[in-house]
Parts: C-alpha cells; structure tokens; sequence
C-alpha cells in the first residue's frame, strides 16, 4: 500500500489529460486529482479528448472507457499511433475479460475499476505515475546530454577556426615576408602585428562603443550566413554578408584617414560579392573550407583591431602596416573568385 506522501513526489511533476463523460463523476475526480497533479486538462468524450491531445504534450492521460462519439478503446490507439510511449491508466464500470483484453492489447499502462475508491487511487497511480515520471527525468538527461553535445561541438568549431586563423596567417605573413625582405635575415611567421607601431600623435582616436559593438556584430554574423549559403546555395546571404561588409566599411571611415585603406578593401569585397553573387557561390561549392579560413583570418583580425583601438588609440605614424595581412587576406578572397583582378587591386565588375 502507497501513501499520498510517496505518490504526489512523482505527480506533482506531471501534466494529465482526464477523460470522463459522466459530469458528476468528472468533477468529483479532478478535486481528487487536483491534490496530485501538477496541471489537468479534462475532456468529455474521445473526440475532444484526442483534440486535446493533438493539441497539447501530457505526460499521462486518463480516461473512462464507456463513452459517446469516441469511446476509450478507440481514443487510446488512436493516441498510441501519435505516441507509442504514452503512460495511459483507463477507468471502467465493467470487469469482464474481454474489456480488459482490449485495454491490454490497447497498450494502457494500468486500469481502475468503479466506483473510484482513494485508496486504490493511489496504489494503481504511484507506479504509473513514477514511470511517466522516469519518462521526464529520461527526456531532460538526453536533452542535457544533446545540450553539451552541441556546445562541445561549438568549442571544437571555435577550435578549428582558431587554427584555421592561424595557418592562414603563417601563409599570409610568409606571403609578405617574401615580397619585403631585403634580406636573408630569418624572422617569424608569425609576428606580433603591433610590434612596429611607432609613437601615437597628439589625437586621441578610439572607437566609440557602438560602432565597436556594431563591428563585432557583423563580423560574428558573417560566419553564420556564410555557413547557411554553403548549405542550401543561397544567394540572398551572400548579398547579406556583402552589406554586412559594406556597413563595416562605412563604419570604419569615420575614423578617416587611420583605417581608409582597410575600409577601401572591405568596401570592394563588398562590392565584388553583389556583383559576382553566382561566380562566389560556385567557389563556396567547391572550397567551403579554404574560402572560410580566409574570412576566419579577416573577422580574428578585426576583433583584434577592435579590441585594441577601443581602449587605445590608432592615430599612429605607421599605423597603414597592422592592416596589410588583413588586406592580404581580403584580396586573395576576391582573386578566388574574380582571378582576372587588374593590377593595384582594382576589380572589373562589368
């Protein structure tokens, strides 16, 4: 025998459809369940108790089998289609064998003879109760699971698109490296890129907190719709990256004349893309990886130019050489897809 003290620490965790035609009957036992359960919807035949259930998630359900319109016979497999795993306790008047063999080959979990007595109530609820119950615990355990599945699987994208980053610059720095050098002297691949700056002037320019959380916006954004072009060969993203750049671009000019040559860069990405929005698409198709680490380069560049020229400023006398990577890294994005590039940078659109 259970107590109503073991019972209700599982029901008050559960959400139940109750099922009864009988008015007076209905009511009564909602005041009964009402002790128990956490939510209770209430229906008074088979027809509008599987509306409800089309309608709505329940944990249990409840319901009288002799009914008009749908009895519960037919409620039951109808809702055992929708949900094979459903916890269902059916309530009948009648004991005869042959009921209770089409409530078994229903699939009803348990079932409670009238009249209804409390006792047996509780005794035939504790164990269907604590199944649906296990059922939540189930549920939230593979959704926590599938949680920090998706969250690990973020960090090891977040990974991937550091050391993308990183090999990108070694490239690019290499890139450099040789076309500068007038020497044979060995120097790293990867230098810090504020290492040169000489001594700031007498102005004090700094991004404005918006326009930083605005760049950081849209370069946090561009990896997303890139992602989502990639998918489904979507040319409205790719217009969406290109005003995304462009906006960029436009934000960056305030800030004349420290970052007009990173603007200008942007601004003809921005523009090659809206005018070779097909020509992208196709290369996105054939190299998604290698045009990606690219634009990983680009937005880790550009974080790090926010996060510096937020607090510092960039009205220095060389300050045209921290940008030459990221330039480099924008004009081999447009050179995969627009190769006939005039020289000095500039783009044939037409």
């Amino acid at each position: 025998m259970y107590t109503a003290k073991q019972l209700i620490q599982f029901t008050h965790h559960l959400k139940v459809l109750y099922v009864e035609d009988d008015d007076i009957l209905r009511e009564e036992t909602l005041a009964l369940f009402q002790l128990f359960f956490k939510e209770i919807d209430t229906a008074c035949d088979g027809v509008e108790g599987l509306q409800k259930y089309n309608d709505n998630f329940y944990d249990l359900v409840v319901t009288d089998i002799n009914m008009p319109n749908m009895n519960g016979i037919e409620m039951i497999s109808h809702i055992k289609e929708i949900n094979p795993e459903q916890k269902i306790l059916a309530i009948s008047a009648h004991n005869e064998s042959d009921i209770l063999i089409k409530l078994i080959k229903a699939g009803v979990s348990s079932f409670i003879l009238k009249p209804i007595l409390q006792a047996e109530v509780i005794n035939t609820l504790y164990p269907v109760s604590r199944d649906a119950y296990t059922q939540i615990l189930n549920i939230e355990l593979v959704n926590t699971l599938n949680k920090k599945g998706e969250d690990l699987e973020k960090k090891i994208k977040e990974l991937q698109a550091r050391n993308n980053t990183i090999d990108t610059k070694h490239s690019q720095i290499q890139t450099l490296l040789q076309e500068k050098a007038s020497s044979n002297k060995k120097e790293s691949l990867m230098p810090e890129y504020f290492d040169k700056d000489e001594d700031e002037g007498d102005e004090n320019v700094v991004f404005i907190q918006d326009d930083a959380d605005d760049l950081l916006e849209y370069f946090r954004t561009v990896p997303e719709r890139l992602s989502f072009a990639i998918a489904y060969s979507c040319e409205k993203e790719i217009t969406g990256v290109a005003d995304l750049l462009s906006k960029t671009s436009s934000i960056l000019l305030r800030y004349t004349p420290y970052l007009d040559t990173l603007a200008s860069s942007l601004h003809e990405l921005s523009e090659a893309l809206k005018a070779h929005t097909t020509e992208f698409i196709d290369l996105l198709s054939q190299d998604s990886e290698g045009v990606l680490k690219l634009f990983d380069a680009v937005s880790s560049d550009m974080e790090r130019y926010i996060e510096r020229f937020s607090v510092e400023s960039m009205a220095m006398k060389n300050a045209h050489h921290i940008h030459e990577p990221t330039m480099l890294s924008i004009r081999q994005i447009i050179t995969l897809f627009i190769p006939h590039q005039i020289e000095e940078g500039e783009i044939e659109f037409f």
